[in-house]
Parts: C-alpha cells; sequence; structure tokens
C-alpha cells in the first residue's frame, strides 16, 4: 500500500489562482511551495503572490506615483485574479531593466568584473 499525498489548502488556492488567471487573463504562473502551510505564485518580475489557503497576498509593483511599495491581499482567487492581472498588465509596460535590481549592473560592471574583462 502506497501513501497517498493530499495537497494542502495553500496548494489548492494556488493552483486555482493559475487556472484562472490563464483562463481569464491568458496570464501564465507557477506555484512554488514555501513552507508546508505556504505557496508563492511567481506570475512576473517582482509580482508574487503569497497563499496560505486562505488568504492571497502580493506587493503591489512600484508605480511611479507611489514612493514605496505597498502590501495588498485579497479573500478570493477572482477579486486576485482581478487586480493581479491590472499589475501584470502595467509591469508589462515598462522596460525590463527599470524592474531587475540594480545590484546586476553593479557586479557586472564592478571593478572584479572588469579587471578580468577589460571590454564590457
Amino acid at each position: 500500500m502506497g501513501t497517498q499525498q493530499t495537497s494542502s489548502l495553500a496548494e489548492e488556492r494556488a493552483a486555482e489562482l493559475i487556472r484562472t488567471l490563464a483562463r481569464q487573463h491568458n496570464i501564465p504562473a507557477f506555484a512554488l511551495p514555501l513552507r508546508d502551510d505556504q505557496v508563492i505564485v511567481s506570475i512576473y518580475i517582482g509580482l508574487l503572490v503569497h497563499t496560505d489557503g486562505t488568504w492571497l497576498w502580493w506587493l503591489v509593483p512600484n508605480t511611479r506615483e507611489r514612493p514605496a511599495p505597498l502590501w495588498t491581499y485579497a479573500a478570493t482567487v477572482r477579486a486576485a485574479a482581478e487586480r493581479l492581472a491590472a499589475h501584470y498588465r502595467e509591469l508589462g509596460s515598462r522596460p525590463l531593466a527599470e524592474l531587475l535590481p540594480d545590484t546586476g549592473r553593479e557586479i557586472w560592471r564592478g571593478p572584479a568584473y572588469l579587471a578580468y574583462n577589460p571590454r564590457p
């Protein structure tokens, strides 16, 4: 006899969000288990949704009008999907370099890199 694996409420909620984003908004996403009781859904660079099976919460991407990012949440998958689709469209309209952290530029243009690679 084998043991049957059961999915957690967080995994079920994440799967429901992924299906809703794909079917209603044509947005690809995938889930990553964080802990036994939490799952992260990756939607786009800087757009990660956390769920514990009850709530869905994420960091609203920093827009030009807002000086700092804002945490927000939703109780239903449908509400979360609508708002996340808007964030996804907004992020997709921005240059990719703007979304990536500056540390990458520092690593590749830093003195150690240039010492071994004089022509970047």
